[in-house]
Formats: structure tokens, C-alpha cells, sequence
């Protein structure tokens, strides 16, 4: 079912989401809060779905954006997406993250699937699968093709689950992606972050900055 909503917290950023795919979660909501881009920037999000980090990117009034996705039926939404925002300048294409290769961009946006479950601990919704676990790519078959379609001192904003950090740190810096901020995800709930986000430069000095963490609040 399509359904008509809001960006939380931008109530003028309006989006179609169907109820039998990803939907915005806490993890979209705040990744697009950490993403920052100037009016001079090209941003690409990776793994697009249905737009959403794209319209926290449109904020910025950037140059130009991409989207760029496998699934064909979220592409068509996130089409609409834009044309409700009355988006002009962004570009969304079906592709596979691991063989995209177009000009080099400033900012990439990511939230990708990091879930590396077992066949038989799946969803049995194939759309919702290929937006929570690995069984496109590998994280490092991902930060590869992040690194191969990024500038050098481009942007990278990145979320992913805080078990999996040292892996994820590992990968970026071996593509000569290099963390720059980093903020811990709090449920109020829980006594350990779940996920993360980081902001990496391509080629640039080491050394992180950890900021204040982010308490999600359940209403």
C-alpha cells in the first residue's frame, strides 16, 4: 500500500513510502540529520530506496544529486518523491552499487544493508531483505566501490552497526577513507549503541573526533 508522509522534523519534505518495502526508520532519520553538503556539490546516495536521505540532502540545495539503486519499484517512488519536493536536479538510476562507476562525486550518502544473517533468519519480503542484509555485496565489495566513485578530499556519510565497527573501520581505512567524526546511536531503552555514524575523507589527514552521542527517544 502507498501511503503519503513526511520527513520527521521537516514537515515541508513530503514522501511516498509502500508498506511492503523499507520504510524511514531511526537509522534514515539519523543519518540524514548528520549529512551536510555545500551548493557547489554533486551528492550520490547509494542505495537510495525511495529517496528519503536524498531530501534531507535537497536541504542543502546542492548542485546536483544521484540515486542510484537495484530495485526498479522503489526507484519509481522516489522519482515521485522528487517530483512532489519539486526536485529538478536530481538523477536516479537503476544500477548495481558494486559495477557503478560514472564521474567522481563530493558528498556520498550510505545506509546500507548490514545485517549478515542466515538464509533461514530472512524475511520472507524479498524488498525488505535487499535493504536490511548483505546478499548483494560484502561490506567490503561496498567500500570499494564507495572509494572508486568518490573524490579525492570528497565526503563520505556512512551508518552502520556499532558490533561491526571494528570491521567497518578496518575497510574504510584500507580504501583510504578516513573516519573523521564519529557519533554512537543510543535506543533510551537499551544500555549499548546499536549503530553508528561516521563522516570520512578520501585521502585526507588521520584523526577522529567522537561527538556527543544521539539518544533516540521512543514516543
Amino acid at each position: 500500500m502507498i501511503r503519503l508522509d513526511f520527513i520527521e522534523g521537516h514537515e515541508d519534505l513530503k514522501i511516498y513510502q509502500d508498506t511492503d518495502m523499507f520504510l524511514i526508520n531511526t537509522d534514515t532519520t539519523v543519518l540524514g540529520e548528520f549529512v551536510e553538503v555545500y551548493r557547489n556539490d554533486t551528492v550520490l546516495d547509494m542505495g537510495t530506496n525511495t529517496g528519503a536521505l536524498l531530501l534531507y540532502a535537497s536541504r542543502f540545495n546542492p548542485k546536483k544529486m544521484i540515486g542510484i539503486d537495484i530495485n526498479e519499484r522503489a526507484l519509481e517512488l522516489a522519482r515521485k518523491n522528487m517530483e512532489l519536493n519539486n526536485i529538478n536536479n536530481c538523477t536516479l538510476k537503476k544500477a548495481n552499487i558494486l559495477n557503478y562507476a560514472d564521474d567522481l562525486v563530493d558528498v556520498i550518502i550510505c545506509n546500507p544493508p548490514y545485517f549478515n544473517t542466515k538464509e533461514d533468519n530472512k524475511s520472507k519480503n524479498s524488498f525488505k531483505n535487499l535493504a536490511k542484509h548483505e546478499q548483494e555485496f560484502t561490506l567490503s565489495e561496498l567500500i570499494k566501490s564507495i572509494s572508486r566513485n568518490l573524490k579525492d578530499n570528497g565526503t563520505l556519510y556512512f551508518l552502520y552497526l556499532t558490533s561491526r565497527m571494528d570491521d567497518c573501520l578496518i575497510e574504510l581505512r584500507n580504501n583510504n577513507l578516513y573516519p573523521k567524526v564519529c557519533r554512537m546511536v543510543f535506543d533510551e531503552n537499551k544500555k549499548y549503541s546499536n549503530v553508528f555514524l561516521v563522516k570520512c575523507r578520501k585521502n585526507a589527514k588521520q584523526g577522529m573526533i567522537m561527538e556527543k552521542p544521539i539518544i533516540i527517544t521512543r514516543k
